[in-house]
């Protein structure tokens, strides 16, 4: 009985994706799965998927005197965005296509602190596999975990 215990007990913990520790990256604080890797370059934190299929770019800026639409149209040019638009929070999003050919979703919304922060996501939904929901799990794990340390 205590080998079929312990039996199903190694099943049960093998079945649920592992998180990684809670880990600080600049002024990010994210829990990172087993299997990820992380990047700080420059004011960027990029979380990518072991097999580099997904990732996430989280960066932090300043608004400067721009405001935050100007900065979310020119954002949407310079990545040749599609689908430009804004919640009733004032939150702007549009999708993308990288320079790997992935499609990919941009949100931008105001920190209200004279700074703006940007959240790129590539890999989540379908792939050319078909749809990775254990990958969608993962990213959406990671983004519910984002939180700042400053």
């Amino acid at each position: 009985m205590r080998k079929i215990f312990l039996c199903f007990a190694l099943i049960m913990v093998s079945a649920f994706p592992a998180m990684g520790e809670i880990q600080h990256y600049g002024p990010l604080t994210a829990d990172i799965p087993s299997g990820w890797t992380v990047e700080q370059q420059g004011s960027v934190t990029v979380i990518k998927s072991l097999s580099n299929n997904a990732s996430i770019a989280v960066a932090v800026n300043s608004l400067g005197d721009a405001k935050l639409t100007d900065i979310a149209e020119h954002l949407y040019i310079q990545m040749s965005g599609k689908n430009l638009e804004q919640d009733e929070d004032g939150d702007y999003t549009f999708t993308f296509t990288n320079t790997s050919g992935a499609e990919g979703l941009a949100i931008l919304t105001d920190s209200g602190e004279g700074r703006y922060i940007l959240m790129s996501v590539t890999g989540y939904g379908t792939t050319k596999y078909g749809n990775d929901e254990a990958l969608n799990d993962e990213i959406d794990k990671i983004i519910d975990s984002l939180d700042w340390n400053d």
